[in-house]
């Protein structure tokens, strides 16, 4: 192991230094950590959280530009047991991520720790795939541990036996993350922007959209319905003048009438509170106001539907 240090900050970057720039896949177990750490290092929300797994449904980039060079940051859906179609088509993400990133980077929580058996299925999906590109730790809620509590948990990691950096970080509370850029940068190829440098996610605001309504309900309904649902942004409208106001429409799409009814909540109470608690971030996001109108439909098996899965944008024409 040869990253563990977390009290050496020093940067390697430096104006002589060759400007470097790469893809960086964030991959992991659900609720490791991965989205926390991606908004922490690009210094913008461009991924959901909460601390239910699989909120990432779909390939977020996430991009950092400094005068040393760009990563973006691929934050991947977390690699878990398959079940539905929809479950493949996000393991596909995943490992389509993996195979085209220059830099590999494992998400681990410190808290808790994973199983023997999750970690032996992210070594047999990653080991095989690596081809010599560098693999990174990102051993995350550092700050959960305490000080003499994450050693041993680190040498843990390192008795694992794997090619790879270990980095303690907490993108909650933003620790050590300098040294992991550093590491990162590293190992990067010299090259050019890929991204417009003023750009920290390459998602539109109708998906950045749909991210936020969709972190909402993960916060709002926990382990009653949210992997069950899903959000279609049908009408996005931007305001005509400085002061005029954005208006959406869009459907959370359930699995079942009981599901809906949960959703809903009584006498509307649950859909108001998502709705608004979406609609003041929403306005946060476009930096004016916001009409945004939320409907509730069942759509039996969506999940196993190519036609909705499609029109939900996670599969292609």
């Amino acid at each position: 192991m040869r990253e563990i240090d977390i009290d050496d900050l020093g940067s390697d970057g430096g104006s002589s230094d060759p400007y470097k720039c790469g893809l960086v896949a964030m991959v992991g177990l659900p609720n490791a950590g991965k989205s926390t750490l991606v908004n922490a290092l690009v210094g913008e929300k461009v991924s959901a959280i909460s601390p239910i797994p699989q909120t990432t449904r779909t390939l977020i980039r996430g991009i950092l530009t400094e005068p040393r060079g760009q990563i973006v940051f691929l934050d991947t859906p977390g690699i878990h047991r398959l079940s539905h179609a929809f479950n493949h088509l996000m393991i596909d993400m995943s490992r389509e991520a993996l195979l085209g990133a220059h830099v590999i980077v494992w998400v681990i929580s410190l808290d808790p720790m994973p199983s023997r058996d999750d970690i032996a299925r992210m070594r047999d999906l990653l080991l095989p795939i690596l081809d010599g590109r560098p693999l990174l730790i990102a051993a995350t809620k550092m700050d959960k541990t305490g000080g003499h509590g994450m050693i041993p948990k680190l040498l843990e990691i390192e008795s694992w036996g794997l090619p790879a950096e270990i980095i303690p970080v907490s993108g909650a509370k933003s620790k050590n993350l300098d040294r992991f850029l550093d590491v990162v940068f590293r190992h990067l190829p010299e090259g050019e922007n890929l991204f417009d440098p003023e750009l920290y996610t390459n998602q539109t605001v109708r998906q950045l959209v749909r991210e936020l309504i969709q972190e909402k309900i993960f916060w709002s309904l926990r382990e009653e319905v949210p992997h069950q649902s899903a959000v279609m942004i049908e009408e996005y409208i931007e305001p005509e003048g400085p002061r005029g106001i954005t208006t959406i429409r869009g459907v959370i799409i359930v699995e079942r009438d009981s599901q809906k009814a949960i959703m809903i909540g009584s006498g509307g109470e649950r859909i108001r509170e998502v709705s608004e608690k979406a609609r003041l971030e929403i306005e946060r996001l476009v930096g004016g106001k916001v009409f945004l109108r939320m409907l509730v439909k069942v759509e039996p098996a969506w999940r196993d539907n190519p036609r909705i899965l499609r029109e939900l944008g996670y599969i292609g024409e």
